[in-house]
C-alpha cells in the first residue's frame, strides 16, 4: 500500500507515490494554470494542480496521503473551505510598515523570545495587519487564516483546518517553546484564536479523505490524511538530517543552510523551525541566489547545461584565482543587504567561460561556508546536499572543498522535500524509519586547502568592500 505525497510548491504541485520502504513508485507534476499578481497565488489553482498531478499517476492503491508545501503565506478561507481571493505569498513584503508601527509593542511583550525568531516583515502576522487595514471585507469574511499551502490542501481533503508547528513558526504568532499559538502575540495583532488552524504534530492524522475530494482525485475515500510539515522542514528531514548538529544544504533557485540544533531559548540570527520529529529546532540560513547563480552564468555565457558541466569539470582540474560574489538579488544571511549586487573579482585575460562558470559555482559555496561559520561551524553531524544543484557532477565536490567536510548526496536529491513528508508519514503509519539513501559522497581534497583558505579570506574582504560601495 503506497503513500501519496502532495508537495504544494511555489510554481507547481508534485504528486509522488512512495512504497512502504521509501522507494518512489511514480511521480507527476502539474504547474499552476493562469497567472497571478506579484506575490500572489490562487489556492484554487493549487487544488486543480493536485487533481491534475494525481490523475497523471498510474492507477495505484494508497494507504494514506501526506502533505508539504510553502510556508509564511496568508490564505484567507471561508467556513466551507473556499478561498477568499488570492493568497498573499511568503515573498510579499506588504507587512513592512506594520512591523515598523508595532516595533515598540513587540519589544514590550518580548515577541522575539516568545516566537523564537526576531519579528520580520514577511511573517504572516504582519500580512494579517495589512489585510485588516487594506481589505477589511475580506478580512471580516474569513473563517480561517492559514499560512501553509499544504494546510489549504488538508482543509480541502478533510474539511478540517489544521497546521503543524513548522508552518505556525513562520507566522510570528506561535510560542516556539510550547509549539502552540501565543495569546500575547495574538492579542498584539488582534487575531482571535478561533480563526487560526489547530496546531497538530506533523505525524498527526488531520482526518479522513472525504468522498467529495476522493471523487475529484479519483482515489478511494476514507484514507488518512497526515499533517506533514512545511517545505523547509520536510527538505531537511528528507536529506537525512535528523540528529543534533546534522546539516542539510539545499540548492534550488534559492538555497539555504539548515542545521538541527537544541532550542536554547533566546532568538538567534537565523530562522528557526520546530523539528517535526524531534524536540529541537531546525536553524535555517537562507541564501537568495543559489541555483539562480548557475542559471544566470549559463545564460550569460551562452552555455547549455551539458557544456557548462564539461567546462566546469575542466576548470576543476586546475582552478584559478577568479572569484564570483553571488549576490544577484542581494542577500539575507549571514547579513541582510537586499541592495547588494554580484560581481567578479580577479578576472584575468586568460579566464574564459569555463573558469567564470566554475567561479560562479564556487561563489555559492563560499556563501554557504559563511553561513555555516556564522551558525557555529559544522560540528559533529553529517552534511548532506539536496536540490537540483546536487545533480551536478562538479558542484558537490566544490562545496566539499570549500567547507572542508564530506558531503553526502541522496540517490534522488530533487525529491528530498517529498521524501521528508513520506518519512513523517512512515513514522505515523508504523513503517519504521525510512532512511535517506546516499548515492555518492564528495570529499574535500587536501591539495586544495591552501587555495581555498586564500580565496575564503578574499571572499570575505571583497564582500565587505562591495557592501561599502553598493
Amino acid at each position: 500500500m503506497n503513500v501519496l505525497v502532495l508537495d504544494c510548491g511555489t510554481s507547481a504541485l508534485k504528486a509522488t507515490a512512495f512504497a512502504p520502504d521509501g522507494a518512489i513508485v511514480a511521480r507527476a507534476e502539474a504547474a499552476y494554470a493562469g497567472t497571478a499578481a506579484e506575490h500572489r497565488a490562487s489556492p484554487e489553482r493549487w487544488w486543480q494542480a493536485a487533481i491534475a498531478a494525481v490523475h497523471d499517476l498510474p492507477p495505484l492503491d494508497f494507504k494514506a496521503i501526506a502533505l508539504t508545501g510553502t510556508m509564511e503565506n496568508l490564505i484567507p478561507v471561508a467556513g466551507d473551505g473556499t478561498p477568499l481571493g488570492e493568497a498573499l505569498l511568503y515573498t510579499d513584503p506588504c507587512g513592512a510598515p506594520y512591523l515598523e508601527r508595532l516595533g515598540g509593542e513587540l519589544e514590550k511583550v518580548g515577541a522575539a523570545a516568545i516566537a523564537g525568531n526576531a519579528p520580520e516583515p514577511l511573517m504572516t502576522a504582519f500580512k494579517l495587519d495589512w489585510l485588516r487595514e487594506n481589505e477589511p471585507d475580506r478580512f471580516a469574511q474569513a473563517r480561517w487564516f492559514l499560512s501553509g499551502s499544504k494546510d489549504f490542501l488538508a482543509l480541502r481533503l478533510t474539511g478540517r483546518a489544521a497546521t503543524d508547528a513548522s508552518c505556525a513558526a513562520t507566522t510570528g504568532l506561535m510560542d516556539l517553546r510550547q509549539r502552540q499559538w501565543s495569546k500575547p502575540l495574538l492579542g498584539l495583532h488582534w487575531i482571535e484564536l478561533a480563526r487560526l488552524p489547530e496546531i497538530l504534530p506533523a505525524t498527526a492524522i488531520v482526518g479522513a479523505l472525504t468522498e467529495v475530494a476522493a471523487a475529484e482525485l479519483d482515489i478511494a475515500p476514507g484514507i488518512p490524511v497526515i499533517n506533514g510539515c512545511g517545505d523547509g522542514a520536510a527538505t531537511t528531514i528528507g536529506s537525512g538530517a535528523e540528529r543534533a548538529e546534522d546539516v542539510s544544504l539545499y540548492l534550488g533557485t534559492s538555497g539555504w543552510v539548515a542545521r538541527v540544533a537544541a532550542f536554547d531559548g533566546g532568538p538567534r540570527p537565523f530562522y528557526r523551525l520546530p523539528h517535526p520529529l524531534l524536540e529541537g529546532v531546525i536553524e535555517i540560513a537562507p541564501i537568495i541566489s543559489a541555483g539562480a547563480v548557475a542559471q544566470w552564468a549559463r545564460e550569460t555565457l551562452g552555455l547549455d547545461l551539458d557544456t557548462a558541466e564539461r567546462l566546469a569539470a575542466q576548470a576543476d582540474a586546475a582552478p584559478g584565482e577568479v572569484m564570483f560574489l553571488p549576490y544577484l538579488s542581494g542577500e539575507r544571511s549571514p547579513f541582510m543587504d537586499l541592495d547588494l549586487r554580484a560581481g567578479f573579482v580577479g578576472v584575468s585575460a586568460t579566464d574564459g567561460p569555463g573558469s567564470l562558470y566554475y567561479a560562479a559555482l564556487e561563489g555559492v559555496a563560499f556563501a554557504i561556508a559563511a553561513n555555516l561559520v556564522a551558525m557555529g561551524g559544522k560540528g559533529a553531524g553529517s552534511v548532506s546536499l539536496v536540490g537540483g544543484g546536487a545533480l551536478s557532477g562538479v558542484w558537490p565536490a566544490v562545496i566539499a572543498d570549500v567547507l572542508g567536510v564530506d558531503i553526502s548526496v541522496p540517490a534522488d536529491p530533487v525529491s528530498a522535500t517529498s521524501f521528508g513528508a513520506f518519512r513523517i508519514a512512515a513514522r505515523a503509519l508504523g513503517y519504521g524509519n525510512a532512511a535517506s539513501r546516499s548515492a555518492r559522497a564528495a570529499r574535500p581534497r587536501a591539495d586544495r586547502r591552501e587555495r581555498i583558505d586564500r580565496l575564503s579570506r578574499r571572499f570575505a574582504a571583497a564582500t565587505q568592500f562591495l557592501r561599502t560601495i553598493a
